[in-house]
C-alpha cells in the first residue's frame, strides 16, 4: 500500500520543523500520487533530489543537481521545465541541519 504524497510531505514537514528547521512547499502537486523533488540546503549549496519508485515497492532518491548556488539559472530553468511538464509535481525545500537524515533510505 502506497502512502499518499500529501500525507508523506506533511509528515516530512512536521519532522523537519520538530528538529528546528524549515520545510517550505514551493509547489503543491497532486495529493494522492504526485512526484516529489526535494531541495536540500547544505553548506556547499543546494542539492535537488528526485524521488523515484524502484518497482519493487521501494523508493530511491536520484540527485538532479548537487552543490548549486541558490540562484543558479540552469537549476532554476530545469525546475521550471519539470514543473511545466508535470503539474502534479511537489517541490519541497528543506532548510535544516543535516537534511539528508530526513530522506527515506528504502
Amino acid at each position: 500500500m502506497r502512502i499518499k504524497t500529501e500525507f508523506w510531505v506533511g509528515a516530512l514537514r512536521r519532522r523537519v520543523e520538530a528538529a528546528g528547521g524549515f520545510a517550505t512547499i514551493i509547489a503543491k502537486g497532486e495529493p494522492d500520487s504526485g512526484a516529489v523533488l526535494l531541495i536540500l540546503r547544505e553548506p556547499g549549496g543546494l542539492t535537488t533530489l528526485s524521488r523515484v519508485n524502484t518497482g519493487d515497492g521501494k523508493v530511491s532518491w536520484q540527485p538532479i543537481f548537487e552543490n548549486r548556488e541558490e540562484r543558479d539559472p540552469a537549476a532554476q530553468q530545469a525546475l521550471e521545465k519539470r514543473r511545466k511538464f508535470d503539474p502534479d509535481l511537489w517541490i519541497v525545500e528543506l532548510d535544516v541541519e543535516n537534511p539528508g537524515r530526513f530522506i527515506d533510505k528504502d
